[in-house]
């Protein structure tokens, strides 16, 4: 089979959609007075659009798609879907009038169009559930989110109001002020949601490539007004055929690496903290510096500027850091007090359960279960010949044999000494426990090889089955007794 890695470097797909990007983005950087930009822009988002919903509607009828990665890539694949409509629509407008404005930035259809697909992502993605289990994680959620609207208030309000010194007016104007800035702190919430739950629908690989769509994208709308006022539609055109690359390739890998078969890697938050605020911090004062290189100001202020930012910077570096070295420090509690609970639980000799797991298990069934004693016959004799060591052999390959002759309903235990227990979590027929025991006595008797010598143990196994709401103590010693009247030379079970 082969590996995730290997498919996506020899995938011809993802090759087509690197080569869409470096060639858009080669025609973009020469701003060749636009006509070979807007004869590329059109017909390469149609190819990409349906890309994308291809990858995405094959993602939610995967069977390895868990629910939520069914529902997120349904509403990707639906979203491109209705993106490819509106790119058709768009590039019909062009092909009958080239020359014009609505041809070059798009007319209402397609602004319609676009508007539709972006509130198919936006309304899956507010009624999927976050996954917050305490209520701090609830709050630091909210702050976070907070810290994020308002940076997104900020730079929607920016681009709002300039939006009419660039020339866009009439409806496309009025919508912009009317709607625009609800939708957009909405559809900024959703991704902010998306990106701040614990457990994430897609591989980290395509989450970078889907941040990296609705980043290009965003500043694509965003900076539209300034790149259409200083005739640069062609570096808008660009990034937005770029970032819709993006959103294919994205899509695609969650698709190819689905489709490997091996073991995939969700992105799943591990840290108690989220780097997303700061970008937003980040983002404020690239904003402030952006608008300060375009409007002009006194020498003065940029010193003041440049000396907030960089103490800015200098606290958020700090604070991220010891928020990484708290992270190091409670994962590090977490492994020991790990640890510690292994230790407690398990035996240290053989590695199976000790008797306070093994009650543990048992308390849980409420008496609706079958427990096996096992008691080694000939133990002894081969621990006083040997010594200690060739004893502790011994527990140690009989625990092995017991572990492989398991089921997955059955925990093995060493109770002490030479003594194990077994508990099957559904109760046995009176055969069944029978055959049980007879499997278990036979796999213990085989001859084993301990420090050169070649040596036998026996068992004796006593088993005793109960009923629901029965006692677990009063279980666990009918079995015992069992055991011991089986090595009296008594009927070997009792069930």
């Amino acid at each position: 089979m082969t590996s995730a890695p290997t498919s996506l470097r020899r995938d011809p797909v993802l090759i087509t959609l690197v080569l869409v990007a470096l060639v858009t983005f080669a025609i973009a950087a020469l701003d060749t007075g636009g006509q070979v930009m807007l004869a590329v822009t059109w017909p390469a988002l149609v190819l990409l659009c349906g890309v994308a919903a291809v990858s995405g509607f094959r993602i939610w009828r995967s069977p390895r798609s868990t629910a939520m990665e069914r529902r997120t890539w349904a509403s990707v694949g639906l979203a491109a879907g209705v993106f490819l409509v509106s790119d058709l629509w768009q590039f019909g407008v062009y092909l009958r009038e080239p020359a014009s404005m609505a041809a070059a930035i798009g007319g209402p259809v397609y602004s319609v169009g676009i508007f539709a697909g972006t509130m198919c992502l936006v309304v899956t993605l507010l009624i999927t559930p976050m996954g917050f289990a305490a209520r701090r994680e609830r709050v630091r959620f909210l702050l976070d989110a907070a810290t994020v609207l308002a940076f997104a208030a900020t730079l929607g309000c920016y681009f709002t109001v300039t939006a009419g010194a660039a020339g866009i007016a009439g409806a496309g104007r009025l919508i912009s002020l009317l709607f625009g800035p609800a939708i957009y702190m909405v559809a900024v919430f959703a991704l902010v949601k998306l990106f701040l739950m614990p457990v994430k629908p897609f591989t980290p690989l395509a989450g970078a490539l889907m941040s990296l769509a609705a980043a290009l994208e965003g500043a694509a709308t965003g900076f539209r007004p300034l790149l259409i006022e200083h005739g640069h539609i062609p570096w808008q055109q660009g990034a937005t055929v770029i970032a819709v690359a993006a959103l294919a390739a994205g899509t695609r890998v969650q698709q190819v690496q689905m489709r490997s078969g091996g073991p995939r890697r969700t992105w799943s938050s591990r840290r108690p903290y989220s780097l997303l605020p700061y970008a937003a911090v980040a983002g404020t004062f690239a904003l402030l510096i952006g608008v300060l290189a375009v409007t002009g100001w006194q020498d003065a202020t940029w010193i003041v500027v440049a000396g907030s930012a960089v103490s800015s910077g200098l606290v958020v570096v700090r604070q991220i850091t010891a928020f990484a070295e708290l992270h190091e420090t409670l994962a590090e509690r977490d492994r020991l007090a790990s640890e510690l609970e292994y230790l407690a639980f398990h035996d240290a000799l053989t590695g199976l359960a000790n008797r306070a797991l093994f009650q543990r298990h048992l308390d849980e069934q409420q008496g609706e279960c079958a427990v096996l004693i096992i008691d080694l016959d000939g133990f002894k004799p081969i621990n006083d010949t040997y010594g200690h060591a060739a004893g502790d052999a011994v527990l140690a390959a009989v625990a092995v044999r017991l572990r492989a002759n398991a089921g997955p309903d059955e925990v093995v235990a060493r109770l002490g000494g030479d003594e194990f227990a077994l508990l099957r979590t559904t109760p046995m027929t009176g055969d069944e426990a029978r055959t049980r025991a007879a499997d278990l006595s036979a796999a213990i008797g085989l001859p084993m090889t301990v420090l050169g010598q070649e040596v036998r143990v026996g068992a004796s196994v006593g088993l005793a089955t109960g009923l629901a709401g029965g006692s677990s103590a009063a279980l666990l010693h009918e079995a015992d007794q069992a055991m011991y009247r089986q090595k009296g030379g008594k009927p070997p079970v009792r069930v």
